[in-house]
């Protein structure tokens, strides 16, 4: 098996939704923090994304960190460190150009190692910053995962599975919606 190719059973796990907690951006913090600090200068940005990360949703409750090292693909060495902070590599995990993390403990943490600039940035933390923005697109995904779960979605693959019709329109809003902000921007969003 190749480095960023796994089997579905090594990432699949059984998931569940809560409502909003006030220690996810506590969490977010003290896991960028550690990560700062081990790998250095060889990440370019860390940035906290995903349901998480909007304050007031419901989420499964995994903190999702967007990490742009400097030098991509993610250089051998940063990923041992990565794993000497126990985190489990899980290759591209069906997502190509990302490498997948996950480390499950105290608080459970998942790392998308992505290029910088590259599309997975910008939408991800586009959709984040829409959900942010949006309160109304923030309280009808929160109703779409709790559905998914409620239906019996109760592990990860299924789970993004059946929200994904939600966040193709979700992601199409943002974007729509950043096309309408004003010009000037120099981050990769």
């Amino acid at each position: 098996m190749s480095r960023l190719s796994r089997n579905n059973d090594d990432i699949d796990e059984p998931i569940r939704v809560v409502e909003y907690d006030a220690r996810w951006p506590v969490w977010y913090a003290a896991d960028a923090s550690e990560l700062s600090s081990a790998l250095g200068a060889r990440i370019r940005e860390v940035q906290h994304f995903g349901s998480t990360s909007v304050p007031g949703m419901a989420a499964k409750p995994i903190i999702d960190i967007l990490v742009a090292p400097v030098e991509w693909p993610l250089a051998a060495h940063d990923r041992r460190a990565l794993e000497a902070l126990g985190y489990q590599y899980l290759g591209e995990a069906g997502v190509a150009g990302r490498e997948y993390f996950r480390r499950r403990g105290a608080h459970d943490t998942n790392l998308a190692v992505v290029e910088w600039g590259a599309s997975l940035w910008r939408d991800n933390l586009l959709l984040r910053d829409f959900l942010r923005a949006h309160g109304d697109a923030a309280a009808e995904y929160a109703r779409s995962k709790n559905e998914a779960w409620q239906s019996g979605a109760r592990t990860l693959l299924a789970y993004s599975e059946h929200k994904g019709h939600a966040v193709t329109a979700l992601l199409i809003a943002a974007k729509r919606w950043r096309a309408e902000q004003p010009s000037g921007r120099d981050d990769p969003v």
